[in-house]
């Protein structure tokens, strides 16, 4: 009787396996329509250099153009934020103060110096938090996702639906993803490596329906010279997921050959007593950079 119950049961069991394996979300990028004019949006993501603590003023000497134009305002380029203590969910145009402290700025300012080569009007979504952690509190590498990750995903949908209620067809094209240095504690390059594959995948699945045709996922190493643990751990696992696909780039910030750019920290540059984020100059580089690539 056993036997034949099992046997009975087998099929149904099969089924269910079957249909679980079916409904499990994939990532598949949608078409783009030459009849359709996109609204395209650009992501950032990350910790406190992707939440932006590089003082604004420095800039005025340096890059004296940059600093009256994100001082009023570049409006060819607007923005929605939240970094937890500082959020706007409407867009504006972008400038110095979306960022942690009412003038610092982060890597939206160079992103938006190379969106504004273009003959439209572009947007950028920031969802971060100084000093998160990327296995503990946005992705682990069992695929557990933490309130970092889903928080900033329901910023980015909601802000996708603010742009579709003004008439807009919203685009994402890419993330760049500025992270690293709270995982480096842990001295595990092979972990963050699987934690960063799978938070990618939910990226990609969890805002597929505003995706068309690829989504450039960009990364950045976490500086070497710093007060970080077995940085290069890190760094050569971001290296790692950035060779398996055309459309993952690792940008390297240490000056480790002809196809790096090399940044410093505020510390080293008489910007104030601080060895862990970036000075003016360079995070200005670091966000051209990345906007040279979020654009492929």
């Amino acid at each position: 009787m056993k036997m034949k119950r099992a046997l009975l049961l087998a099929p149904i069991v099969s089924l269910l396996f079957s249909c679980a394996k079916t409904n499990q979300k994939v990532y598949r990028p949608l078409p783009l329509d030459p009849n359709v004019t996109y609204d395209d949006v650009y992501l950032i993501m990350g910790q406190s250099n992707a939440s932006g603590i590089s003082p604004s003023e420095y800039l005025e000497t340096s890059h004296p153009d940059v600093y009256q134009r994100y001082t009023s305002g570049n409006d060819k380029v607007l923005m929605s934020y939240d970094i937890i203590y500082n959020a706007s969910n409407t867009f504006l145009p972008t400038k110095f103060g979306y960022a942690q402290g009412d003038t610092n700025f982060g890597p939206e300012i160079g992103i938006a110096e190379v969106l504004s080569q273009f003959n439209k009007t572009s947007y950028i979504v920031k969802g971060s938090l100084s000093g998160s952690c990327l296995q503990t509190q946005w992705v682990n590498k069992a695929g557990q996702k933490f309130n970092c990750y889903t928080h900033s995903v329901s910023f980015v949908k909601a802000q996708m639906d603010n742009l579709k209620s003004r008439g807009k067809n919203p685009r994402i094209r890419g993330v760049f993803w500025m992270q690293g240095e709270s995982d480096s504690l842990f001295h595990d390059q092979d972990s963050y490596y699987e934690a960063t594959k799978k938070f990618v995948n939910y990226l990609k699945i969890d805002l597929n329906a505003w995706i068309y045709d690829h989504f450039n996922f960009v990364d950045a190493y976490i500086f070497t010279h710093g007060q970080w643990y077995m940085p290069e751990l890190i760094n050569a696992a971001k290296e790692q997921f950035a060779g398996e696909d055309v459309h993952n780039y690792c940008i390297k910030t240490n000056g480790e050959d002809e196809t790096a750019i090399t940044l410093d920290v505020k510390s080293n540059k008489g910007e104030g007593n601080d060895s862990a984020h970036y000075d003016s100059s360079s995070m200005l580089l670091l966000g051209q950079t990345a906007g040279e690539l979020l654009i492929k």
